[in-house]
């Protein structure tokens, strides 16, 4: 959507204002919402992307797309929903007008009233989970709805059946995914991913089964659709050798102070970019994790707590720390060359005119770093896994590890990191051996007083026979069964 920022000399003095084109009217007309009275450039900037971002939540946007081989398609974004792959803007345009409608009526529909299944998810994503769930986590729940509406979307809530929803998940499971060369009708969607679909739709389904919508029993209630079993996976981590070869190619780049406290801290993504130096004491080196940063498509950028809700302290090695103050001062050097343009928010890591890095395009970076070096496999969030492998790989206990990850509790790290910790069979058996040989020692009898062989002809005159396949001892007081000679 193109806007732009413009100035206005009055008599008063100068000030700013902005105006966007945000498309046509029924008639045709231009719509060019704008606003003026702004103080300086910056604000009217501010309210300028603000209200783009307002107006695209309830009229949604066209986008552009290129592929690999030069092909141009359309799409369309409104709020949460995407959708690609129309042939002209014409038909993107006119998909998007019908999404704008349909999400409408689904708004105006009350919840007693039998929906489909594409309006009750909308309902229920809109008035309920929203306003129980984090945006983020909002956000993956819109994305994994779109799976279910592509296959249930036309079927009346009321009207679902444990079979059908067993077929869905079966498709998801096959080819659920983008349609790709190797995959034309769509490649197989990960277990994990297909689980995730199918407990969101569980908890939908009892959500309108809560509220009355739902008339029939639920369909998926007992277990009765089953879901992929996840296999068991060891965390992607980084070895060594590779971590110094990123390390060495990130050097020259301003992704090297984030990549070592990533890997010397076991912090996640969204807790880096939101640190702040007032949150490090450079003296003693402690440092206090109590927020994150987080990305949506509908709210941008946002600081919150951390996914625990509880912050945690620590200290940070010498070494990151040696290199964050290396960092600290080019850092200094940006804010004297952007002057009064530097965006100050204190952060640790940030664009160079201190604006929040992009906590997706940051991953991504990395990530391409990881590419160059020959690292496969893995991504920015397998440095929080090398790190906590590392420390339990050397001894360190579990609660301490864990605190430093920020888990909520020791057993979580455990159920992660169980086969980082080390499980050395010699080592196992010398440290019982220290602690309990006196006990055996003292026990032990002389070898000859132990001897099976003369335990079992000690009575005179015994002899053994078989009969019937029942060996019988022959001795002084007759026929007597053998109970144990062993």
């Amino acid at each position: 959507m193109n806007g732009c920022v413009f100035k206005r000399n009055l008599k008063s003095g100068i000030t700013w204002g902005y105006s966007f084109l945000a498309g046509r009217d029924q008639n045709g007309k231009r719509i060019n919402p704008f606003k003026s009275g702004f103080e300086t450039k910056g604000a009217a900037s501010a309210a300028l992307r603000t209200a783009i971002l307002d107006y695209e939540k309830t009229h949604g946007k066209i986008t552009k797309h290129r592929g690999i081989l030069g092909t141009v398609t359309w799409g369309y974004i409104l709020g949460d929903e995407a959708k690609k792959g129309f042939p002209d803007q014409n038909a993107a345009t006119a998909a998007l007008a019908a999404a704008v409608e349909r999400r409408a009526a689904a708004e105006r529909a009350p919840a007693e009233v039998d929906p489909t299944f594409a309006d009750y998810v909308r309902y229920w994503l809109a008035e309920h989970a929203s306003r129980r769930v984090a945006p983020k986590t909002l956000q993956t729940y819109q994305d994994f709805s779109e799976y279910l509406i592509r296959h249930l979307g036309e079927t009346k809530l009321n009207e679902l059946t444990t079979a059908q929803i067993q077929r869905v998940i079966h498709r998801l499971s096959d080819a659920g995914g983008m349609v790709t060369k190797e995959h034309p009708n769509g490649r197989p969607l990960a277990p994990k991913t297909v689980r995730h679909i199918g407990m969101l739709l569980y908890t939908c389904l009892a959500e309108a089964d809560r509220l009355g919508v739902l008339k029939i029993p639920h369909p998926m209630r007992n277990r009765r659709v089953k879901l992929p079993k996840l296999p068991k996976q060891k965390p992607a981590v980084i070895e060594r050798e590779k971590l110094k070869a990123l390390l060495e190619r990130a050097r020259t780049t301003r992704m090297y102070p984030f990549i070592v406290m990533a890997s010397a801290t076991g912090c996640r993504r969204g807790e880096l970019l939101a640190l702040q130096w007032a949150d490090l004491n450079e003296k003693t080196g402690e440092l206090n994790v109590s927020k994150s940063l987080e990305q949506t498509r509908v709210g941008g950028i946002r600081v919150k707590g951390t996914k625990s809700g509880e912050p945690r302290h620590f200290v940070v090695p010498e070494s990151a720390l040696s290199v964050l103050a290396e960092h600290r001062g080019e850092q200094n050097h940006d804010k004297r060359l952007y002057g009064p343009e530097y965006q100050d928010h204190g952060l640790v890591f940030c664009q160079p005119n201190g604006a929040y890095y992009s906590p997706d395009k940051m991953g991504c970076r990395v990530k391409e770093l990881m590419v160059a070096v020959g690292l496969k496999g893995v991504s920015l969030h397998s440095l929080r896994h090398s790190f906590a492998s590392e420390l339990l790989s050397k001894g360190t206990p579990i609660p301490v590890v864990s605190e430093r990850l920020g888990h909520a509790n020791p057993n979580i790290t455990l159920s992660i990191y169980s086969h980082a910790i080390p499980a050395d069979s010699r080592a196992a058996a010398k440290i019982w051996d220290d602690s309990l040989a006196d006990v055996i020692n003292a026990s032990r009898k002389p070898r000859a007083l132990r001897s099976l062989a003369k335990s079992c002809t000690e009575a005179a005159q015994r002899t053994v026979s078989v009969a019937n396949k029942t060996v019988k001892v022959v001795g002084a007081t007759g026929l007597e069964p053998v109970t144990s000679c062993v």
